[in-house]
């Protein structure tokens, strides 16, 4: 009943994460323009970017730190510190990139951003000690309130400031609140999980030093297409590509509902030496994930791009593939993030790092010339070809260790 409730709640919850995105892109296209919407949406892109400092690459190590070998107040200064310097990296590239309001409402989404870093260190906590199910609650609760406090005050005020100002305000207050409720009445936090050491904080962030350089790598390689775009097309391109890559975007963020309840479990079976059960539990989230890609992709053919412009009422008939291309490269990029996240639990993922810098030289070299030639459609192929490079040398790195640790047994 319990793992039932906790696939359940964390569907639930990811799902209203991941589409929360779609809503606050779609109110701002509808309310703004397309204009400065396309604005809107660069400033979410970069502070996506930016979360993956403010999250510091923690939330599967610590999920899976099953001997506790760093404290709960360990893990929660260690994440202040990061999103302090989130917000920080937020405020420098607003001002360097922009001038008058611009400065403020960047700024601001960066900020709204982080709560996901702030939350996600309590998440870190509930999946850690078996809660998923409390994990989920809380995500779809604070995600749904955000959700429509942004899209309801933007709809009332047509502020875009003003607004981003009170979904933060009111979003953090919610955030924190809820979520030291659930850890102080579901998760045991004892006098030894409030210690806090220093250096001990500093061999944690240490420790996840290479993750975090290889998730921001992994984001960055999500936006080289849209960054490489603002310098060679028009800005309405960049909501035009916004809007059709977030449903690929959202295939690999709905994707973690199917893995993350058991990304714990499995880094239990990997080290108690029961590798039949890690692998069934591998390949069939590899199974699951491929068929769920599948099911979307050609979904999307038949009537997504249809719905994306009843939506964000804008016409998309011109990018007909464009938007199956960027949803093969979701489908992609949601196994590369399950590999990912293996790698992490295991504690195989100093590879991490490098894997994502050879990648990000790569698409750096072909994304102008793909996007000079072929317009917004080599944007779309850049992001496909990526993904299928990640994918083929997180194969590999894989295969390896699998196959040395059989010969080792």
């Amino acid at each position: 009943m319990k793992k039932t409730a906790s696939f359940l709640w964390n569907m639930i919850g990811s799902s209203c994460y991941s589409l929360s995105s779609v809503l606050y892109l779609m109110v701002a296209t509808r309310v703004c323009g397309a204009e400065e919407a396309g604005f809107f949406s660069l400033s979410y892109a970069t502070a996506q970017l930016l979360l993956s400092i403010g999250r510091f690459g923690m939330r599967t190590f610590q999920a899976t730190d099953l001997n506790s070998q760093y404290s709960y107040y360990e893990y929660l200064v260690s994440r202040a510190f990061s999103v302090a310097v989130m917000l920080v990296l937020g405020g420098i590239y607003s001002v360097a990139s922009f001038d008058t309001k611009y400065i403020a409402i960047s700024f601001f989404v960066v900020a709204m951003k982080s709560l996901d870093a702030i939350e996600d260190v309590y998440h870190g906590r509930m999946q850690q000690t078996y809660h998923i199910e409390q994990m989920g609650k809380s995500q779809f609760v604070r995600n749904l309130y955000t959700t429509i406090c942004f899209s309801v005050t933007l709809v009332l005020t047509k502020n875009l400031l003003g607004t981003l100002i009170v979904s933060v305000v009111t979003s953090f207050v919610l955030c924190v609140a809820l979520n030291n409720f659930i850890i102080k009445k579901f998760t045991l936090v004892n006098e030894k999980e409030k210690q806090v050491k220093v250096s001990s904080v500093i061999k944690l962030m240490k420790s996840c030093m290479g993750i975090t350089l290889g998730t921001f790598l992994s984001l960055l390689l999500y936006n080289i297409p849209k960054y490489a775009m603002e310098g060679v097309l028009s800005s309405e391109y960049q909501t035009y590509y916004s809007i059709l890559f977030m449903p690929a975007f959202v295939v690999t963020l709905l994707c973690e509902f199917v893995f993350r309840p058991t990304i714990t479990n499995m880094a239990d079976k990997w080290f108690l030496n029961d590798y039949r059960s890690f692998y069934r539990a591998f390949v069939l989230n590899v199974g699951v994930i491929v068929g769920a890609s599948a099911v979307v992709t050609v979904a999307g053919h038949f009537i997504g791009r249809r719905l994306l412009e009843i939506l964000y009422g804008v016409d998309l008939s011109s990018y007909k593939a464009h938007f199956i291309v960027l949803l093969i490269g979701g489908g992609v990029g949601a196994c590369v993030y399950l590999f990912y996240n293996v790698l992490i639990a295991i504690r195989h993922g100093g590879s991490i790092k490098t894997v994502y810098a050879v990648t990000a030289v790569i698409s750096i070299l072909t994304v102008t010339p793909l996007i000079t030639h072929f317009s917004m459609m080599g944007a779309a192929l850049s992001y496909l070809l990526t993904e299928v490079v990640l994918l083929v040398f997180f194969t590999v790195i894989l295969l390896t260790i699998f196959i040395k640790k059989k010969k080792s047994e």
